[in-house]
């Protein structure tokens, strides 16, 4: 009989630890790189935990079709995290409060079996006051330490100084965000950073994770979905999902969503094309069309040679033989010694896969961290003196210049580096270059290969060369070293990559490397989700971040911002002062119609003045309200966790959102397309731009089961 499995407890003393690690300061943490646009999470999930049964809609009044995170509220809601509130409720957009981050945790950490005081010993001084995220990132790397085990992939460990590790993850892999390092503490900077990556936490743009900002429910359902899906966590019953190419893994859950072993599993595949051949009239198996997996040689009958679970829960049946681009469909289900499949694919778990493979590589592209741009509108172009600067190599390819393995021969390439030192300058203008080089120059040359995932690095530092004159008596004069260097294709097999380099800009790339006081340079704008539904009557309610920063990409404290838009229907707070780590939460109500609004962030004066860079795009969608043909419209959104895209609109039109799934059709261009292939395409980083169009043809927003044909034009 199938028996339930009780995960293992960490056994981590949360109360010695807290109190062991209090004063630590971030800047003795492990050597890692600070996170920029090119930077992906090395332990990020393979499967989630919300799959079949956790996607049913839990109908609550104020989370729309359209809200962005209204599947993980959904899938938090399933697991039992989250009742709402007695009115129907959730409030997505309110700040999330101590006391319900302990409930939300200790309720979590039972799905996931790990012992709730290893999470919330110490954090149990509830109250109604918000919770930051830097103590939230705390509490669910906490749960994920408690939850994991040797046998996780990956596994969340503590260290001795109780800072947090991943399994997998190398001290030279460890990505940190920027702000976290500087103002956090060790182990609050080491849960960001783990965070990241296990593709938990994503940040809030620039590479910064605002820790000193208050957390929205509806964020706060993300994070924790995502933190569930490193957890054995999985909907009660059989469900299935690819873990890699041509793989897929099979979880069977009791009612408590905790491992079920020994569990018989049966596991049948058939060709797409074939879908509607595999199963016959009466809903019995059509035996010559299907083949069993895993050794099974009896599809649709639990049997002797089916496989079963392990302590975890799952069954992997090994590669899928056959997976065309076409497609091919796996079920898998459970049940008694000579059950049979009698009522078709009902009730039965499935998912369709496609074949992929390792992009060729036709480029090579350069990156800079921290992302210093000179010119950029954003206005971080300076580097402080004793900061390491990582260049990275990485061969891409296709046409969306995705990461690529190198020829089989091998990639290398030349650096050329060259630093020009200046000393008690009237101040460190790029644009200026003095004829006379005060602090002498250097040339240094070096060969980097790339590694089997087509990257590789090398660092650039400068030291101040005038480190004492503060005390000369032109305190205001400045001293910078302007270190420029190329890359070259190299030899050693390298014909197929090494003419086409590219760069964050064109041609030599040059980094300024200063001890110019701070003062504020740009900002960003993020809001808390890509879009929301307008409000039919009322008012609804948004928020955006804003980070303002100086030259060096620091957060400036203190600074006081006002949001506006140039939508006339959006009302906006007095202005705000940023936090320590330069960042301010803000937000705002929107009444009337749906919109495309850009926002921007503003020093506040008597008349607002816009920060460079400081400007988003946001957008209130509406829904189409009849059954009949969506015109093209440039696209905007492209959310395929939900499948959800979100086209058209102007600053006096609404954007409208649309919903798709496996039982419409596609079309990318002129061709005939399935569902993996166009979310394929959406996914891609140059894909969602309104030159663009999404069209829909025969689409019912009331009715799912009404085959739509989506069309998507991808400009040249």
């Amino acid at each position: 009989m199938p028996q339930l499995v009780k995960k293992r407890r960490s056994g981590w003393a949360v109360l010695a630890a807290g109190a062991m690690v209090a004063s630590l300061l971030a800047a003795g943490a492990a050597p890692a790189a600070a996170l920029d646009e090119d930077s992906k999470p090395n332990a990020a999930a393979a499967t989630s935990a919300c799959v079949g049964d956790a996607t049913t809609d839990q109908m609550f009044d104020d989370v729309s079709e359209g809200h962005a995170f209204r599947g993980d509220i959904n899938c938090l809601a399933y697991y039992g995290v989250t009742i709402g509130y007695g009115d129907g409720t959730f409030k997505p957009n309110d700040d999330v409060s101590r006391m319900e981050m302990v409930l939300f945790m200790e309720r979590a950490a039972a799905v996931a079996g790990a012992d709730a005081e290893d999470v919330v010993g110490d954090f149990a001084d509830t109250g109604s006051d918000p919770v930051h995220r830097g103590d939230m990132a705390l509490l669910i790397a906490r749960l994920l330490a408690a939850a994991t085990t040797k046998e996780s992939t990956p596994n969340v460990t503590n260290n001795a100084d109780g800072t947090f590790a991943v399994s997998g993850v190398a001290d030279k892999d460890w990505d940190y965000f920027a702000d976290s390092r500087r103002s956090q503490n060790r182990v609050h900077d080491s849960a960001a950073s783990a965070l990241y990556e296990l593709g938990v936490a994503k940040g809030t743009g620039m590479g910064y994770f605002s820790p000193a900002s208050t957390v929205s429910r509806g964020a706060m359902a993300a994070f924790i979905t995502r933190a569930l899906a490193h957890t054995t966590a999985r909907p009660e019953g059989v469900t299935i999902q690819s873990d890699g190419p041509g793989e897929v893994v099979v979880s069977v859950r009791d009612a408590n969503f905790h491992p079920v072993a020994n569990a018989v599993v049966d596991v049948f595949s058939v060709s797409d094309a074939r879908i509607d051949e595999a199963f016959n009239e009466d809903g019995s198996c059509n035996g010559p069309r299907l083949r069993g997996e895993g050794g099974d040689g009896s599809p649709c009958e639990i049997g002797a040679l089916d496989a079963v679970t392990g302590l975890s829960g799952d069954y992997d049946p090994g590669t899928i033989e056959g997976v065309q681009p076409g497609g091919r469909t796996v079920f898998a289900w459970t049940g008694d010694s000579g059950d049979k499949v009698e009522d078709g694919a009902e009730g039965l778990a499935s998912i369709s896969l496609t074949e992929t493979a390792p992009q060729t590589a036709d480029s090579a592209k350069v990156t800079t961290d921290p992302g210093i741009k000179p010119g950029d509108d954003m206005g971080v172009d300076r580097v402080a003196f004793g900061t390491t600067v990582t260049v990275t190599i990485q061969l891409v390819g296709g046409d969306d210049d995705a990461d690529a393995v190198p020829p089989d021969a091998g990639s290398s390439y030349s650096v050329s580096i060259r630093s020009d030192s200046m000393t008690n300058q009237a101040s460190d203008d790029l644009a200026s270059d003095p004829a006379a080089v005060t602090g002498g120059s250097t040339v240094e040359t070096k060969t980097v290969t790339v590694d089997a995932s087509g990257k590789g690095t090398f660092e650039i530092t400068a030291a101040d060369p005038d480190p004492n004159d503060g005390d000369d008596d032109a305190a205001a004069t400045v001293d910078y070293v302007t270190v420029t260097y190329t890359v070259t294709g190299g030899t050693d097999g390298t014909d197929a990559v090494d003419d086409a380099i590219s760069h964050t800009t064109s041609g030599a790339q040059t980094i300024r490397f200063s001890d110019a006081a701070p003062e504020v340079r740009g900002a960003s704008v993020t809001p808390s989700v890509k879009y929301l539904s307008a409000p039919t009557s009322g008012s609804a309610s948004n928020v955006a971040t804003v980070k303002v920063f100086d030259q060096y990409g620091n957060g400036v404290r203190g600074h006081r911002v006002v949001l506006t838009s140039d939508s006339n229907t959006s009302t906006f707070p007095v202005a705000r002062r940023t936090d320590s780590s330069g960042t301010v939460r803000i937000g705002y109500s929107k009444t009337g119609t749906g919109v495309v609004e850009q926002l921007t962030a503003n020093t506040h004066a008597d008349t607002p003045v816009p920060i460079p860079g400081g400007t988003a795009m946001f957008y209130w969608v509406a829904t189409p309200t009849a059954a009949g043909d969506v015109s093209a419209a440039g696209l905007r959104v492209a959310d395929v966790e939900k499948n959800i895209v979100v086209i058209g609109g102007s600053t006096s039109e609404a954007p409208q959102l649309l919903v798709y799934d496996d039982n419409d059709q596609f079309v990318i261009g002129t061709a005939n397309s399935t569902m993996a292939d166009f979310e394929a395409e959406l996914a891609k980083k140059d894909t969602v731009k309104v030159a663009n169009t999404v069209a829909a043809a025969g689409y019912d927003p009331t009715d799912a089961s009404v085959v739509a044909r989506f069309t998507l034009t991808v400009s040249s």
